[in-house]
């Protein structure tokens, strides 16, 4: 049962990709917005619509993922949320009143039956649901390290608006040093409360990409805690790659191929480069300082 769980959360999650991804460029050919290859010009709203579904469809893939690759509670939980995000994105299509056709209706339905499916099997395999609690300190640490990284990316992006859009900033600075005194848990939180919060104060509107970019940077930099420095340093290297990866996948659709790669290195290079070696510099000072459960 285990196996056949397995290969049904990962068939959804390949779906749900394949529905947005699909999705997308058919609503980008209906309206003769350009191409994904050249240049993709829609206007706000739709440039918003288009964001929302290529982003629901990757966090229900991601969570799908997360299901067959644990086990138990967590399973059931991932499962049900990606099959949740699933129908959400069925739905927001229907609400925004994007062009569709039956095969990709059918597409979609179908990755949320195979989810469904997934998920009733992880739910048979669940055992007691376990207590998921954080103590005061790790509420408080959340706090501050999410207002440190909201109030450090709006400064900065203020100061260096991107031509293609959106703006750089060095708030990933905060995230790694977070997740790295914190953990993969604590830091995905940081890096997606934190980003989302500064979106709103700048005016973002896509700030629903910056849950799964900066979370997954949060997550992957948490796991360098209690390890040396240079295996910190590439997990937190590797935390802004997806980073910038997932801007460039929801990119890619709304701005075209070129000027989603001028993003993408700037991302890389203006951005993760200069918060590593800010890094770099300060985490050693701050786990000296730090108390000993940091």
């Amino acid at each position: 049962m285990r196996g056949l769980r397995f290969y049904l959360l990962v068939s959804g999650a390949c779906l749900v990709a394949l529905y947005g991804i699909i999705e997308a460029i058919y609503v980008i050919h209906i309206f003769g917005l350009g191409s994904v290859l050249s240049v993709v010009k829609p206007p706000g709203e739709l440039k918003n619509g288009l964001s929302l579904i290529l982003t629901l469809s990757l966090l229900s893939s991601i969570l799908a993922l997360s299901s067959a690759l644990s086990s138990g509670f967590w399973s059931m939980s991932f499962s049900v949320i990606a099959m949740f995000l699933g129908i959400t994105l069925m739905a927001s299509i229907k609400i925004m009143g994007f062009p569709t056709a039956s095969p990709l209706e059918i597409l979609g339905l179908s990755s949320i039956a195979v989810l469904g499916y997934g998920s009733g099997l992880s739910g048979i395999e669940a055992p007691r649901q376990p207590v998921i609690k954080m103590s005061s300190f790790e509420v408080a640490s959340v706090a501050i390290f999410s207002a440190l990284t909201a109030v450090t990316t709006a400064f900065t992006g203020q100061f260096f608006p991107s031509p293609t859009g959106g703006y750089t900033h060095v708030g990933d600075a905060v995230i790694f040093i977070a997740s790295l005194m914190l953990g993969p848990k604590l830091g995905a939180l940081v890096g997606a409360v934190g980003a989302v919060a500064a979106d709103f104060y700048v005016g973002y509107p896509r700030w629903f990409v910056s849950i799964p970019a900066h979370g997954l940077e949060g997550l992957i930099a948490g796991l360098g805690k209690g390890r040396k420095m240079h295996i910190q340093i590439v997990l937190c290297a590797l935390g802004g790659l997806v980073m910038a990866l997932t801007y460039f996948y929801v990119n890619v659709f709304i701005k075209g191929i070129g000027p989603a790669t001028i993003s993408l290195f700037r991302d890389v290079f203006g951005q993760v480069m200069v918060s590593l070696i800010i890094t770099a510099a300060i985490k050693p000072v701050l786990s000296k300082m730090a108390p000993k459960r940091i």
